[in-house]
Parts: C-alpha cells; structure tokens; sequence
C-alpha cells in the first residue's frame, strides 16, 4: 500500500463549531478562528469559492447572519470551506460539532444536521485548485453545555448557563443538565447587538453607521470620547437587561439562590458591563469553552 492510499484509509478527527459570527476548529493542537459569513454568489464573482457546484463568497465581505437555524445549506458549504483549509484530497473526516440547545433537544433536529453534513465535498478555491474529501461521521453536542464540560465541578450545583453568540442568546437552568422548560432562546446576539448600535448611533451623531461600522467603534470604546462612551454605555446597559436579565427572571432566575455562568463570545465582548454584577461566572477561554467541551465529550465517547 503506497502513502496516498494509507492516507485514505486513515480517518481525520477534526471538533469544529459552525458558529454564526465565527467558526472555529481543532484539529490535532492547532486551532483556528475566521469570519463565517456565507453568501451565495454567481459563477465567475471575484473570490468565490465552489462548493459542490455552488458557489459561496466568505469571510467578511460575505453577509452577516440574523437567524439561529444552523440547519441549512450554507453551513455545508461553509463545512466544505473551511475543511478545504485542512484535510488532504481524497481524504475521509469525521466531525464533531454543536448544535444550539433549542434544535438539539429535539433528536430529529440531530439526525437532519448530521445528514446535512455528511457526504462527499468537491471544493474548488478561488485560484482553481480542487480537493474531493469526505465526511463519513457527524457528532453533535449541545451548545452552551458542552462548555460546561471545561469546568465540571459547576456541574455539582443548580445554574442558569447564558451563552451569547453571534446571533444566538440562550439561558437555560442546568441541574446536572439542561432543563428544557426552563430555558430561552432568542436571535439577540452579537450581530443584532452591532445592527442595533449601528441605528442609535446614526441617529445621535447625524452621521450614517453600518453594523460592521458599529462594531468597529466599540472595539475603539478606550479611546473615544466620553460623550461616546455614555452613548454606549447606555445602550449595552439597556440591552443586557432586557435581553439577558429580563429573560432570565421569565425562567425562574434568581441571583440570592443560583450563580449566573456565561459562555461565548458575546460574553467577552460584554464584559465590561457583565462583570460589575459578582453574582457572575464567566467561563474561562468563554470564545473556546464550547469547542473545547465537544472535544473532551467526543473522546469519552471513543472509549
């Protein structure tokens, strides 16, 4: 057997979350991070890439997501993507990957997602270069608890978990694990945080601001001016309350009796405002903490 045929009969593990802001992935020690915004574009438009006969721009220039539904064809095409980074011609991968707890308590959800992302991928980069790889397993875990995962001895006492990504805003109630009927789920993550700036934005300073023109400025928040900061400041006061607390209450929250533990992106980029309340935990690596917990579960599994 020569070593392109030992290559193909070796199966590559790769743990990836197809997030909605980023997506991130594990294979072997190294870990990568990028923009996974998926537009569909015609053949022949400049930086395109072909996926299975369609093709795809990504990255920034792509359009962001608003909606939670992972299950659809451009997560597949993002998949193809960003394995295209990765794996060698003809080679067989199994993934591992999440799913938000609000499709995943439903176990058809499950099967649908990993039928989505199974198969052969034909992908070609914008320089014409073609691999043919496939996926022959898909692992799901839940989001937000897997991230737990990293930090088990949170496990050991009732919580409500907040994960606050790209477009999702979850909270749930854990008691060992997530209790469905005590949960939200809602699309008010981080794009829609910046979508939403973008508008109060424009309308104080009389100047028009895009949501990436948003997201820019309050990455810039240390070195604006005060009166721009209290803007801010106002606005990711209001919007943590009535998105993340106002929520919580709804489902059964209460700071005297139970620890609040934030997961995600979103959790980082609001920490200036989350951490003046002590009653909350963010999880350490809070970007990676999911990923990392999908990595652990799938190699419990495996033994």
């Amino acid at each position: 057997m020569n070593l392109i045929e030992q290559m193909q009969n070796v199966i590559e593990k790769i743990t990836i979350d197809l997030g909605n802001s980023n997506y991130k992935m594990i294979v072997d020690d190294k870990r990568i991070i990028d923009s996974s915004n998926t537009e569909e574009v015609a053949e022949g438009t400049f930086g395109a890439y072909a996926v299975n006969g369609k093709y795809y721009l990504f990255g920034e220039g792509a359009a962001a997501k608003y909606t939670t539904n992972k299950i659809v064809e451009d997560k597949k095409a993002l998949l193809g993507k960003a394995l295209y980074s990765v794996a060698e011609d003809s080679q067989k991968l199994e993934i591992t990957t999440l799913l938000p707890l609000s499709l995943y308590i439903h176990n058809q959800n499950k099967e649908r997602y990993q039928e989505l992302l199974k198969g052969e991928y034909v992908v070609t980069n914008p320089s014409q270069y073609t691999k043919k790889f496939e996926v022959v397993e898909v692992n799901v875990c839940c989001e937000g608890f897997s991230a737990l995962i990293t930090k088990p001895e949170l496990l050991k006492e009732a919580i409500y978990l907040v994960e606050i990504g790209g477009v999702d805003l979850t909270g749930c109630f854990v008691n060992r694990t997530p209790v469905a009927s005590q949960s939200f789920a809602t699309e008010q993550g981080m794009n829609r945080f910046y979508k939403e700036l973008a508008k109060v934005l424009t309308s104080k300073l009389l100047e028009g601001f895009s949501d990436k023109d948003a997201e820019l400025v309050y990455n810039k928040y240390e070195v604006l001016e005060e009166e721009l900061k209290e803007i801010i400041d106002s606005f990711a006061m209001e919007y943590i309350q009535k998105n993340i607390y106002k929520k919580l209450v709804d489902i059964g929250y209460k700071k005297l009796i139970h620890k609040l533990v934030l997961v995600g992106g979103g959790a980082i980029a609001l920490e200036r405002y989350l951490k003046q309340d002590t009653n909350i935990i963010t999880l350490e690596n809070a970007l990676w903490a999911n990923i990392e917990g999908a990595e652990i579960i799938e190699k419990r599994r495996a033994k």
